[in-house]
């Protein structure tokens, strides 16, 4: 995906999960986390949005893995606020995660 954006701006999102078993479970998403954090030594124009930092157990619904309408609303503001710091507007942001 990152030889995709040719160098342009990407920031992907960490995973967290409530599950403890299966495809979705949390020790597949820190997996999934660790493989981001690797690929940011390779890609200068990586970031990591630190989703897995600020997603709230109430935000999830009873499967573990999806959010309610709340959940995703704050999800969508959050991402957008990271990506704002990832890619100020006048210069470039320090570090691989964002919080």
């Amino acid at each position: 995906m990152m030889s995709v954006a040719r160098g342009e701006p990407v920031l992907w999102v960490n995973a967290w999960t409530l599950v403890s078993s299966g495809p979705w479970s949390q020790a597949n998403m820190r997996t999934w986390n660790a493989a981001l954090l690797q690929a940011c030594a390779a890609y200068p124009n990586l970031r990591i949005f630190d989703w897995a930092g600020v997603v709230r157990p109430q935000w999830f619904v009873s499967d573990g893995i999806h959010y309610t309408p709340a959940g995703y609303a704050a999800r969508a503001r959050a991402i957008s606020d990271a990506l704002a710091r990832a890619f100020p507007y006048n210069g470039k942001s320090t570090g691989c995660v964002v919080g």
